[in-house]
């Protein structure tokens, strides 16, 4: 396995679904190997938290799925990575951690790195509307997570769908910038996008573009969009608003957002405790 034409299979390897995942990715992060690494149709039983490595592109056969059990964040992402066609399913009513983690201390932050997520559906089955999606937490000294693209997401009976953290460093920013998300749908989960963080420097989430949202309510849902930092972009839609509980609640441009440009159709309100706001 030397020309970069090839790719390698997790059944080349041996283990349990999870090690023989991670014996994959390993060996296709060093740089006399082939990069990608191809998941073959059949349910993979997930049990640890796989980390997918600076420079690997992890892709799915159409008919390919994770199958998670157990209490544990399931990818950890590093810098320079990708998937494709990822079908990630919780099957497990104790799991309340994260699908996919970014930790800001790896500093995604080269515009050329080719940091793509498409295609990538995380169901919870257990019913429990448990755990998070995308978790994006940035936090330390010069922690960063910028330019990443993510297009054909659908998130199904999670608690939070996404999130997105910053907080304070002991000196120094942190950010959570500029990044892309493309047709996004969010079913059936108690928040949808989840913004935590300063309105500017030192902790900012600023610059995010959300286009082609669809996002539809259930009886569960607490909470649509929560805004903080600025000059962030939401466009799409809402749906059923009826069916939840306390519908002034599901879009909040908090005190902490600024210059947030909000084009989300449907019956709704929206509550803005925040400044240069466009609705």
């Amino acid at each position: 396995m030397t020309s970069f034409t090839e790719v390698v299979s997790v059944l080349d390897f041996q283990g349990s679904d999870t090690e023989k995942i991670q014996k994959a990715i390993q060996f296709a992060s060093l740089k006399e190997n082939p990069s990608t690494v191809y998941v073959p149709k059949g349910d993979y039983v997930i049990t640890s938290t796989i980390l997918l490595r600076e420079g690997v592109h992890l892709t799915f056969a159409y008919d390919a799925r994770f199958v998670v059990y157990g209490n544990q964040d399931v990818v950890h992402i590093e810098r320079n990575t990708s998937i494709t066609g990822a079908y990630i399913a919780i099957d497990d009513s104790n799991f309340n951690k994260n699908v996919l983690v970014f930790n800001g201390k790896n500093k995604y932050y080269n515009s050329w790195h080719r940091s793509t997520f498409k295609h990538i559906n995380i169901v919870n089955w257990a019913g429990n509307h448990n755990g998070k999606g995308i978790y994006m937490y940035s936090g330390g000294i010069g922690h960063e997570i910028s330019f990443l693209q993510f297009d054909d997401i659908k998130l199904v009976g999670l608690h939070t769908a996404m999130e997105l953290r910053v907080t304070k460093p002991s000196s120094g920013y942190s950010w959570i910038n500029a990044n892309s998300f493309n047709n996004v749908t969010i079913d059936d989960c108690v928040r949808g996008i989840w913004m935590n963080s300063a309105k500017t420097i030192p902790n900012e989430a600023s610059g995010n573009n959300f286009t082609n949202l669809q996002i539809q309510l259930s009886p569960s849902t607490q909470s649509a969009i929560r805004v903080t930092g600025e000059f962030n972009a939401f466009d799409g839609v809402l749906w059923d608003d009826h069916l939840v509980q306390n519908p002034s609640a599901l879009l909040h441009l908090t005190v902490n957002s600024q210059a947030t440009v909000f084009r989300i159709r449907g019956n709704y309100r929206v509550l803005d405790d925040g400044t240069r706001n466009n609705y």
